[in-house]
């Protein structure tokens, strides 16, 4: 094995954690000291104060999505997708935000990628598109009735695919869109925040407050898209892209070990076949069915 793969290898160890520890983060902050609000809040501050450069030197994005696109970025994938993930885990456990989101995120987006861009689906696309579809059903009925935080992380799941394929039509490099989302999340969100929502975080142990700024604000929003982009480097794209494929099981054990969620075997089975599903969706080659 070569230095590139191995280090390629090392750096998608790096994002595909920093991923799926951040909804085991989200779940351990709205069941403990914090609120939805707060952790948002602490995800796109820190985030805007890091990445504000960025986006002063490359521009906001107008030029290439118009204000239209923009917003929807932010909508899409900025605060309020944020916002209600956080919402969600008070009455989802982690493992379902490990296994919905991503899972509809790549049905939506195999979905709404044939409808506007014309993307062949494939069959080798198809096959992942099937299994995701199913382990979605299965972990649904292994975790007996939907709650609302269910309902919710299937919504933003299609968030995130509009968003990805807004960044994909308009051909923004990451940096850019991970700069301009947030910094438009907090010039919206935190006026919003301060003057009309409740609040925790005066209350919380400061431990707690910096623990959450570092992993949300740092990790996630830097950390975790350099190492992205890094392993793409190394790895080739086709590997790069196979990286949120493997975010359904790593949550499942991140919140099995830190969380103290239970995983039966419809939980295994389920994270197991979108896993698959999603590796199938976004490495397949897009020849048309025929």
């Amino acid at each position: 094995m070569s230095r590139n793969m191995l280090c390629g290898l090392g750096w998608a160890t790096v994002a595909i954690t920093v991923w799926s520890g951040s909804l085991v983060m989200l779940r351990f902050g709205v069941t403990t000291t914090l609120n939805a609000y707060d952790l948002t809040t602490l995800r796109f501050g820190v985030a805007a104060l890091i990445l504000a450069p960025v986006a002063l030197q490359r521009g906001i994005g107008t030029d290439l999505i118009g204000l239209g696109g923009l917003v929807v970025m932010v909508v899409a994938f900025g605060a309020p997708y944020v916002l209600l993930v956080a919402l969600a885990m008070k009455t989802a456990p982690a493992a379902a935000a490990g296994a919905l989101n991503p899972g509809v995120m790549a049905i939506g987006s195999v979905v709404l990628g044939r409808v506007i861009l014309g993307d062949p689906i494939g069959k080798t696309r198809l096959v992942g598109l099937v299994a995701t579809t199913l382990g979605i059903a299965l972990f649904t009925a292994a975790g007996g009735a939907m709650t609302t935080g269910h309902l919710i992380l299937i919504g933003t799941g299609m968030m995130w695919a509009s968003y990805s394929l807004i960044v994909r039509r308009a051909a923004i490099p990451a940096l850019n869109a991970t700069a301009i989302v947030a910094v438009g999340s907090a010039v919206l969100y935190l006026p919003i925040y301060v003057a009309a929502l409740p609040k925790q975080i005066f209350d919380a142990p400061v431990a707690d407050v910096l623990l959450q700024a570092g992993f949300q604000g740092v990790l996630v929003s830097v950390a975790a898209l350099y190492a992205f982009n890094r392993s793409a480097e190394l790895l080739g794209p086709v590997a790069g892209a196979s990286l949120p494929a493997l975010i359904p099981v790593v949550t499942l054990g991140l919140g099995v070990v830190f969380l103290g969620e239970t995983a039966g075997v419809g939980a295994l089975c389920s994270a197991t076949l979108v896993t698959l599903g999603l590796a199938l969706s976004l490495v397949g080659k897009r020849h048309p069915l025929g």
